[in-house]
């Protein structure tokens, strides 16, 4: 490992990014001073890649925050991106130069640049060295605030474990370990309030992977300081940039200032004014303007920074503001962390690349999310950026149980038991399970227990059959299966027409954007409303979902065939999909989806929850002389392991057991268990 190869990774990464995207318009519409685009759901160009997977993969996220938009017909003209709406497949744009193009023409989006800054400091001669120093501490922390004692007190109803991640920030680096449904945020939030308490002089960043993140993890420490009791500390707590979700904000408006807000406002509309290339004064007038507000907004963000004691952001926007923030230490500081906290958010998300690059900003730094959760966005295949850029600072975390700067939150309040069970053995090695104050809630199992339609109160996990299989719709560019998202939309407008559910109660995942796109269409067709359209019901790509939970999850594959789904990062979007469900998930599956390994385990386990067959010993059927033979398709104990002997190899030196708690396919010696029983091979 060395700095040359992180940078050769940036720029293997930098050449395999696009840098604009071309959406098929379906409707615009003025709304005001703005414009409301519909966006063709199978339509997606990246530029530089040819039209297929990869294309169809591209989503409508945070990715283009800020983004500016072009269109050159019928007439030409460009915009600033004011907000996205992925569920509806909708931009909001604003400051438009003239009106954007109807349907059937195309608008190009050109994202923000998010890796060449993050490029720039790791080509930074003074800085790339203190952040590649930083990578042995992930591994190997050291505890730099011995004597911080976090009680939790005014929390009494925090978990042990949650309790144990109160001394985190005692280490260099830390990781808080937070599957689905075990309280991580809330945990942040506590954390954060307790922290600023307990260091009156100590600074804090709060960085996340997205503006909703963010939106959730400041949000969760204003909370905790309200409910704590802390109200002088709330106003030191400020949320940076523009794209955060007003309406979350209604009543904590301290968090947000103003002037900055204001400040980025001028600069987008001064950005979307840019003039023809062919008038050079003008164009150079232009781009005087936008760096003088560009100089503006860093000196008013910088004065945010040094007045406030926690300051949260997007890590994207750290690394455009590196600058403002490293110069917080001041001149004769320059050496020394601006920060005596850092806490990265939804880590799992961010690149180990981009977590390194920021972490000599911070005395001490937090991780918290979930490995086993979705990875870092790559798109270079290049095996130095998968290693830089495809994982993040979690495959670096010192291993073993004991190791006192890794918490692993292992209670969840989310899901019922049959499907927190399932989640924990696919996922965590059955590590997970449900908390104990909430299994003895009635009212937390009443809601657990609720039928729907033919699928009873006790019924968790249902596998749905489907007849027909999935198949690459070249017109869509993406996979499709018409026959389950017909069967979803049924089961979702008749429980809407029973009136035992709300849209809002009830979410639909599946891993392609036209497969999303096919099921919105029927369900519009059944009168269903959705979400972004006036109506509750949410139609989401399984990359949305993660931090999103409803009482009853519709999980559509739609082709587990496609080369996407048999990846490590398809099981992580696997496990996203199953754990946002409350108290009922239904997978739609064919037969050969349920051969592929991704989804294998999970119809093996079901299939195995059910048999009620005694397990017999291994050993007892090692002592036979037909052994493994006499084995096969019988439920057996085989030490800690048991389950269902399915297959032996031809010359009866080996057999294979599926086992019942993962659904995974285990490989036996037959030699091994005659000498266990006292048997000659």
């Amino acid at each position: 490992m060395s700095l040359a190869e992180l940078r050769a990774a940036l720029e293997a990464e930098l050449a395999a990014t696009p840098e604009f995207y071309d959406f098929k318009v379906l409707h615009s519409e003025p709304e005001g001073a703005l414009w409301r685009i519909s966006l063709e759901p199978g339509y997606i160009f990246a530029e530089g890649q040819p039209p297929g997977l990869a294309a169809a993969q591209a989503l409508l996220d945070d990715s283009l925050d800020g983004a500016s938009a072009w269109w050159g017909a019928p007439q030409r003209g460009a915009a600033s991106v004011l907000a996205l709406l992925p569920e509806a497949d909708q931009l909001l744009l604003q400051n438009a130069s003239a009106p954007p193009p109807g349907a059937g023409h195309l608008i190009r989006l050109y994202p923000p640049r998010f890796l060449k800054p993050l490029a720039e400091a790791w080509w930074d001669a003074g800085w790339a060295p203190r952040a590649w120093d930083c990578l042995p501490d992930l591994a190997a922390p050291e505890t730099v605030d011995e004597g911080l004692q976090l009680s939790g007190a005014p929390f009494r109803w925090l978990r042990e474990g949650q309790r144990r991640a109160l001394a985190l920030p005692r280490h260099s680096s830390a990781f808080l370990w937070g599957p689905p449904g075990t309280g991580k945020t809330t945990t942040l939030g506590v954390m954060l309030a307790e922290y600023l308490e307990a260091r009156p002089q100590a600074r804090v960043l709060l960085l996340s992977s997205t503006n909703a993140a963010v939106d959730l993890a400041t949000l969760a420490v204003d909370k905790a300081l309200q409910k704590g009791r802390r109200e002088a500390l709330r106003p030191t707590v400020q949320r940076l940039g523009t794209h955060f979700n007003a309406a979350a904000y209604a009543g904590r408006e301290h968090l947000i200032p103003s002037a900055d807000a204001a400040l980025l406002a001028r600069l987008s509309r001064a950005e979307a004014a840019r003039p023809a290339g062919r008038d050079a004064a003008a164009l150079k007038a232009w781009a005087d303007r936008v760096a003088e507000l560009r100089e503006a907004l860093r000196a008013a963000s910088l004065q945010v920074l040094r007045r406030s004691r926690l300051v949260s952001m997007t890590a994207s926007r750290a690394c455009f503001t590196l600058r403002s923030l490293r110069e917080l230490a001041g001149p004769e500081s320059a050496d020394e962390p601006p920060f005596d906290l850092m806490v990265f958010d939804e880590a799992s998300q961010l690149s180990l690349a981009q977590a390194l690059v920021l972490m000599p900003l911070g005395r001490a730094r937090l991780f918290a999310g979930d490995p086993q959760q979705l990875a870092p966005v790559l798109r270079s295949r290049e095996r130095g950026a998968q290693r830089w850029l495809g994982r993040s600072a979690f495959g670096e975390m010192p291993r073993g149980a004991a190791a006192p700067s890794v918490v692993l939150l292992d209670e969840q309040s989310r899901m019922a038991a049959p499907i927190g069970e399932l989640v924990s053995e696919l996922f965590y090695e059955g590590t997970l399970r449900v908390a104990g104050d909430s299994a003895q809630r009635p009212d937390w199992l009443a809601a657990r227990r609720r039928a729907l339609g033919e699928v009873g109160a006790e019924t968790h996990v249902q596998l749905q059959w489907m007849r027909s299989e999935g198949a690459w719709s070249a017109t869509e560019r993406g996979p499709l299966r018409r026959e389950s998202a017909e069967a979803i939309a049924q089961a979702v407008a008749q429980a809407l027409e029973s009136d035992d559910w709300r849209a809002e109660e009830l979410i639909v995942l599946t891993p392609f954007r036209a497969q999303r796109a096919l099921i919105r269409h029927c369900l519009r067709r059944r009168g269903v409303a959705l979400d972004g359209e006036g109506g509750g019901l949410r139609v989401s790509t399984v990359h949305r979902a993660q931090g999103s939970e409803a009482p009853v999850v519709f999980f559509d594959p739609a082709d587990a065939a496609q080369p996407f789904l048999q990846t490590e990062a398809a099981l992580r979007l696997l496990n996203v999909a199953l754990s946002r469900a409350q108290a009922k998930v239904l997978v739609y599956l064919s037969r050969r989806d349920a051969e592929q390994p991704l989804l294998a385990p999970l119809v093996q386990r079901l299939r195995l929850a059910a048999d009620a067959r005694e397990a017999l010993p291994l050993e007892r059927l090692a002592a036979q002389p037909d052994f493994p033979a006499n084995a096969l398709g019988r439920r057996v104990m085989a030490g800690r392991h048991r389950g269902e002997i399915v297959r032996v190899s031809p010359d009866g030196r080996q057999f294979w057991l599926v086992n019942e708690r993962s659904g995974a396919t285990q490989l036996f010696d037959t030699a091994f268990w005659r000498a266990k029983a006292g048997q000659k091979p």
